[in-house]
């Protein structure tokens, strides 16, 4: 890292903090671990994920098509029910061209502004696999996709990539004419074959017999690919959890019954409570099943006071205690202290039972949750359960704006950072949400490109974009955390500034993307982000040996010496001759680099050969390498000066 920049730094496991030991740090490194610890790896990618999901997956009724018409198009376009696994059948089509390829990349499914590309070209590198999911895509979107995917085909097959386009089955009545030969509508794989598939994969195996007799197939039928994925590892946790002399029909059982429809049920035993305190104490232990009594009571008092429930005037000992409480809501206090509901299942049905049937109290369920965050003693995994029980909930009945409004008035509430895990969270889960991620990436977005924003806040957005939107969405985090690079203050230790070149630097596409971004003319800011890449990618062969990412370099430099004084570029380009002499042998890329910039803009080759000549003498450890590495450097400013020319013949 180029000194001077700032007191953010990223430590050995790549996690963005402070440098003066803070609590602030603390909450920063708990929040980038929490979401790191529930992060999404299918969209990142990763080998290994995709080696296990290929173990799980059931080719699904014409995948041969879609394989056959890939082979020959280059592109694919997939259909068919939801449910029926579109998107990994999507992954698996890719996964098979094989390892020489290049690596997997995902298009974004949504532009931040209308004037920008629905496909951008610039995501296509040789041999490489593209996938396009649009299951969730909106009409505009699909419509200039399909607007863009001939001259977007055109430049795939130039350079031998691969794209496969997972279609939004809401929207086939929109599919424009010419598209046929490329479209492919797959079946349903078998649903009792993917199950036992994931089964394997965890080393259950049950026998014939037991299968017969269970008939898992009036489930498997109807399930989609994710439930079956889900209940495979409900059926884990009943063989991890329970007693060791219990066996498969046992784990199968108790895994079936925590996904049977207690609605019903919940129903009329809400409407048997004769009191409002009973409906709260159980919508209470419903979010914070688990916890100890004290915890539920606090939250139910909590409860009745943001919904302006009366207050009961009778002495408090006239009352029932908490045990007779929890008995009439069908709870208990187990051997560990904490309150649970006696039947499996329970609590989620509760949850969904009060957000669904008063609808007119979900904004103040909103404020209690966000009281009970902050005011409430709890643990970490007791916060972290009743986020994602609130988010949970806040998706499913599509009021997104809740989630996104806590967020930000925890980050606002205490400037240690205390509340930003539990910010992060909520924003994350909106972020991962199939239906509504759009939505929080939008929000993001818009908050990046407001001024002044707090510092609270600017740091949850911070650690949002660098973990949770870069798992899935990784150009558009690029976006986001340069606009809050931009905007952010000097003297607050740059955190956007730093993460921001940190996620450029994983990935070439987000190398070039971020330098074709610059203007330091309209932000001077862009200038120090341009000096910090450049020392980043100058130290990392894979990045600068690209030719696309040569050319952006040469590009930056030549804005660089063009408009930048002079005393201000000069120590970069020390660190830049730096780098090319710890490259030894594969110093001359770096050095061409200074050198075409210096052609194209007038003056910029006599101070490059006066900083360039001062570096070498200075005194250091390798002075002999310097020396050469100046001798080689001085030989092609000449050359491109053509003074070598005139000099051989005169």
């Amino acid at each position: 890292m180029t000194p001077g920049f700032g007191t953010f730094v990223s430590d050995a496991h790549g996690a963005v903090h402070t440098g003066d030991g803070t609590q602030f740090n603390i909450y920063l490194q708990e929040a980038t671990s929490r979401l790191r610890a529930r992060g999404r790896t299918l969209r990142a990618f990763a080998a290994d994920d995709l080696n296990r999901l290929y173990q799980c997956f059931v080719e699904p009724s014409r995948f041969d098509l879609a394989r056959a018409a890939l082979r020959t198009h280059g592109t694919v376009l997939l259909s068919g029910p939801p449910g029926s696994g579109r998107r990994t059948a999507a992954l698996m089509l890719l996964h098979e061209l094989g390892t020489d390829a290049a690596g997997f990349h995902e298009l974004p499914d949504t532009r931040d502004d209308v004037d920008e590309p629905a496909l951008d070209t610039s995501g296509i590198h040789d041999r490489g696999r593209l996938l396009l999911d649009l299951s969730n895509s909106d009409p505009d979107q699909y419509a200039a996709v399909q607007r863009e995917l001939s001259g977007f085909r055109a430049e795939l097959l130039r350079r031998a990539a691969r794209l496969v386009v997972v279609l939004p089955q809401h929207l086939a009545y929109l599919q424009q004419d010419g598209l046929e030969q490329l479209t492919v509508e797959i079946g349903r794989p078998g649903g009792t074959e993917v199950l036992m598939r994931h089964l394997r994969l965890a080393d259950i195996h049950p026998t014939r017999d037991e299968l017969a007799a269970l008939n898992p197939a009036s489930y498997t039928a109807s399930a989609s690919m994710s439930e079956l994925a889900r209940f495979a590892d409900r059926i884990r946790r009943a063989r991890d959890s329970g007693p060791p002399h219990r066996g498969f029909p046992q784990w199968y059982a108790e895994a079936l019954e925590a996904l049977a429809d207690r609605g019903p049920e919940v129903a009329a035993f809400v409407a048997s409570l004769d009191t409002g305190r009973q409906r709260a104490l159980a919508l209470a232990l419903a979010m914070l099943h688990g916890s100890a009594p004290d915890v539920v009571f606090h939250a139910t008092a909590k409860l009745l006071t943001v919904v302006g429930h009366p207050e009961d005037d009778q002495p408090r000992l006239e009352h029932t205690d908490l045990t007779a409480e929890f008995n009439s809501i069908k709870a208990e206090t187990g051997p560990d202290g904490l309150v649970r509901f006696r039947t499996p299942a329970y609590a989620a049905a509760l949850r969904q039972h009060f957000w669904t049937y008063l609808p007119d109290l979900r904004s103040r369920f909103r404020d209690w949750v966000g009281q009970c965050v902050p005011e409430l003693t709890l643990e970490a995994p007791e916060r972290t359960a009743l986020v994602l029980h609130f988010a949970g909930q806040c998706l499913r009945t599509s009021r997104p704006e809740d989630l996104w409004e806590l967020a930000e008035r925890w980050s606002r509430r205490d400037d240690s950072g205390r509340f930003m895990p539990d910010a992060a969270e909520a924003l994350a889960e909106g972020l991962h949400h199939d239906r509504h991620g759009r939505a929080f990436r939008k929000w993001i977005y818009d908050k990046a490109r407001t001024p002044a924003l707090p510092t609270g806040l600017v740091q949850l957005l911070v650690v949002v974009c660098s973990e949770a939107m870069a798992a899935t969405h990784p150009e558009q985090a690029v976006v986001r955390l340069h606009h809050l690079a931009r905007r952010e203050s000097e003297g607050r230790g740059r955190p956007a500034f730093h993460a921001l070149t940190e996620l450029a630097c994983r990935d070439v596409h987000l190398v070039t993307l971020l330098l074709d971004r610059l203007a330091p003319e309209q932000w001077p800011v862009d200038g120090s982000i341009f000096y910090e890449l450049a020392a980043l990618v100058a130290h990392n062969r894979a990045l600068h040996v690209n030719v696309s990412v040569r050319r952006r370099l040469t590009t930056g430099w030549t804005g660089v010496f063009r408009h930048r004084p002079d005393d201000e570029w000069s120590g970069h380009a020390e660190h830049w001759l730096g780098a090319a002499c710890a490259a030894g042998t594969h110093s001359e890329p770096l050095l061409d680099v200074l050198v075409d910039a210096g052609s194209r803009s007038p003056g910029a080759f006599g101070r490059l050969h006066i900083v360039a000549r001062d570096w070498s003498h200075a005194r250091s450890e390798n002075q002999t390498l310097r020396r050469a590495l100046f001798s080689a450097f001085s030989l092609k400013l000449d050359t491109a000066q053509g003074v070598g020319i005139h000099t051989a013949r005169a």
